[in-house]
């Protein structure tokens, strides 16, 4: 297997905890990785890391090439797992064709590329033009080491993004994106005496997802479905809300997350009993995109203190009216959504319980739209709103040398026509255009489903094919 070098690479970074905010780690071990190779290297104060490499002889006069991933990845565990992702390395399961963890993310968004990049820096056989390998930080938290990269510190007529998850697809245009940040006062009363028996509910079975590229399947967001769920309670039982969680990244569907509520004693069995009526018909509802979709009832100790009157009413009204999901579809290229938005993370800090929600779009209009409609919404509960890491879309340019080149010896090697196309996630090009506009730029690289969740895997024998294509495409790009 040409792609040995690869997975070896691959599984030595993932000893390495690089979780996004955590990367000085695995930076150190990508520079030190080049000084082993006599490589030139520079990392900044961000953690990002240039390596470059000369061209192989007879090839000095090619074009040069940026090979570019970022090296932190989204670090989600399922209800069970122990793993801690500050300390413990990834387990690294070969599961036939497919490679994944031991329930927990896998990191193949985005190490493969990194592991890719790596292979190609460690190879006296493989031709290639002057080359760069750009390596970033916190992508999946906002792109914040692609936001630190500055005009002149990369220099390349060409772009290779190896952070797609269909083999085969060849992306030329991504959506731009902000967050909007809601934050609802944490009020606090007193537990009122009526109220003497208190439930935990805690979302199961959903499946989540990358709210980029996997919001088109329109799978249930727990949020709203908590949110929803205690909004519709309210109109038929009287109850207090002591606690709400939901979430925990801003570019995955939520699929964990809990409340409490404080009940009647005598309510205690028809509220349960309402509660698995609804969710039945939520399930119903989701079937079949998301149809395992369930809420486990447990009792819970019974607290002093609950949410004021005011901030729950708040909170359940926001979940209950926010926008999510799909908002307008792209009708240029078919069944690509334009603009959506993702209610990601409902948390409680000292003060306030605090709302992250994560908008994308294709289009500059449509996100300041929904992003208005968003602001509206909280401004007339009375909610304090602030908008925050806006990143621009990446637009595409049609007829570039570098696509008509690509999809050329993609084609030649696989003897299958690639599909060019645009994505609606935020990828790290339409930052980097910013600061390099005359570098030609293009994305491409191996099947990874279920990214952000710990369902995540890798398919091995596309990983192959994608690693012998840009052995292929180095060498012959001109």
């Amino acid at each position: 297997m040409s792609a040995t070098k690869v997975l070896e690479f691959f599984k030595a970074m993932n000893q390495i905890p690089r979780g996004s905010g955590n990367e000085k780690a695995v930076s150190d071990w990508l520079a030190q990785f080049a000084k082993d190779r006599q490589l030139e290297v520079n990392q900044d104060e961000a953690y990002n890391v240039i390596i470059r490499k000369p061209a192989t002889p007879g090839y000095e006069d090619r074009p040069s090439v940026i090979l570019q991933g970022h090296m932190d990845m989204v670090c989600e565990k399922s209800e069970t797992s122990t793993h801690d992702f500050t300390k413990d390395p990834i387990e690294y399961i070969v599961d036939g064709e497919w490679l994944h963890a031991n329930e927990t993310t896998l990191g193949a968004d985005n190490g493969i590329a990194v592991a890719m990049s790596l292979a190609i820096l460690d190879s006296d056989s493989i031709a290639h033009g002057p080359l760069e390998c750009l390596f970033t930080t916190a992508e999946e938290t906002g792109m914040d080491g692609a936001l630190a990269i500055k005009e002149g510190q990369t220099h390349g007529q060409y772009l290779l993004n190896i952070d797609t998850e269909v083999e085969g697809e060849f992306v030329v245009s991504c959506a731009g994106g902000c967050r909007v940040d809601v934050e609802i006062p944490r009020l606090r009363d007193n537990r009122d005496s009526q109220f003497t028996k208190a439930l935990k509910l805690t979302l199961n079975g959903f499946l989540g997802g990358h709210s980029g590229i996997e919001i088109h399947k329109e799978r249930a967001n727990g949020n709203q479905i908590l949110g929803r769920l205690l909004y519709e309670l309210a109109g038929q039982y009287n109850f207090q809300l002591a606690s709400f969680t939901g979430g925990t990244k801003h570019n995955a569907i939520p699929r964990v997350g809990s409340a409490t509520i404080l009940l009647k004693e005598a309510d205690v069995k028809p509220v349960m009993a309402w509660i698995q009526s609804k969710i039945k018909s939520y399930r119903s509802e989701y079937t079949p995109q998301d149809e395992n979709i369930d809420i486990l009832i447990s009792d819970a100790d019974l607290p002093d203190t609950v949410y004021g009157g005011d901030t729950a009413e708040s909170l359940l009204t926001f979940l209950y009216l926010a926008p999510n999901g799909v908002f307008a579809m792209n009708h240029s290229l078919k069944g690509l959504v334009e603009t959506s938005n993702n209610v990601a993370i409902v948390e409680e800090l000292e003060h306030n319980i605090h709302l992250l929600i994560s908008i994308r779009s294709l289009s500059a209009s449509s996100l300041d739209f929904l992003t208005k409609k968003i602001q509206l919404l909280a401004s007339t509960l009375g909610l304090p709103v602030k908008i925050a890491g806006a990143y621009p879309a990446w637009e595409y340019e049609p007829g570039s040398p570098l696509e008509e080149q690509a999809t050329a010896i993609y084609e030649k090697v696989t003897g299958e026509k690639p599909t060019v196309t645009a994505i609606h996630a935020g990828l790290e090009c339409g930052l980097l255009k910013a600061v390099m506009p005359k570098t030609q730029m293009i994305s491409f690289g191996p099947t990874i489903t279920h990214a952000h969740t710990p369902q995540e895997r890798l398919h091995l024998p596309s990983v192959e094919h994608i690693y012998e294509y840009l052995k292929v495409l180095l060498k012959e790009l001109k």
